[in-house]
């Protein structure tokens, strides 16, 4: 495969471990995000330090606060917080043309419209072809290459394929789905049972209580796919099933930290 110029807009974690697998597949990357310092970091020494410091960045990724220069992409991935992601997506918009693959690799829904991120993507880029990312995975672990997998979901295969070559590796599997919407929602939902796991770790439940909260948020998942339109038969894959386990049940997991810290009598 040619290298591809690839932007991805975010430079948290998973952010930057999706800019190294590019990277190493031989695509040339950038790298957004608003630190400058982290930009200063990446370029010059190759780390993340505020939020990877163990991974060596490697191949070609530059890093960049000017989101002007992703206007020669032939695909830009959102990894940007939910919400800020509106803020984002209109800002780059000014930039992407209708032929760039847009992917967004963020995992919830808009505070106030309960809108996906990908609703959001088509309210300034109608036309580009959409791709969503999910699955359980956690950055770190990726980063140090432990064996993971994802899905990408779209109604456009040609998409589905450049995901696959770009990020694909021989510890990073990625898996097609032509469930977007269902796939987004699993990402966004689980993150609720997350957090009721973690209040139940914070509260020194035991295993008892976490399978409960877990196996009874599948199912109330996928009764609420069958009502919104997705297939129930996407939550019983990686980014449904798959996701929910590793979220409710690794100490890495965001969700499951802040509930545990609720439990533990801290406020939010």
């Amino acid at each position: 495969m040619k290298s591809k110029n690839i932007s991805i807009l975010g430079g948290g974690s998973w952010g930057t471990v999706l800019a190294n697998l590019a990277s190493s597949n031989q695509h040339n990357v950038i790298l957004w995000m608003r630190d400058s310092r982290v930009v200063e970091e990446v370029n010059n020494s190759k780390r993340n330090l505020k939020y990877l410091p163990e991974l060596k960045l490697k191949g070609n990724i530059n890093a960049t606060t000017d989101i002007s220069v992703i206007k020669n992409s032939e695909m830009v991935v959102f990894c940007v917080p939910s919400d800020s992601f509106r803020e984002v997506s209109e800002k780059a918009s000014e930039y992407i043309n209708e032929s760039v693959q847009l992917v967004t690799a963020t995992k919830g829904v808009e505070k106030n419209k309960f809108n996906l991120m990908s609703q959001v993507l088509n309210e300034y880029m109608n036309n580009n072809p959409i791709g969503i990312l999910s699955g359980p995975n956690l950055a770190q672990e990726i980063a140090a290459e432990q064996l993971s997998g994802t899905v990408i979901a779209s109604k456009d295969k040609s998409l589905q394929k450049n995901v696959i070559d770009i990020f694909g590796s021989d510890f990073f599997r990625v898996y097609e789905n032509d469930d977007p919407y269902g796939v987004e929602m699993g990402g966004a939902i689980k993150n609720i049972y997350a957090i009721a796991c973690g209040i139940a770790d914070g509260l020194n439940s035991g295993e008892n209580t976490v399978g409960m909260i877990m196996t009874r948020g599948l199912g109330e998942m996928s009764r609420l796919a069958v009502e919104l339109g997705a297939n129930p038969q996407t939550f019983l894959g990686l980014s449904g099933v798959g996701d929910l386990i590793t979220t409710c049940a690794s100490p890495l997991s965001r969700n499951h930290k802040f509930g545990k810290y609720i439990g533990e009598g801290l406020s939010a």
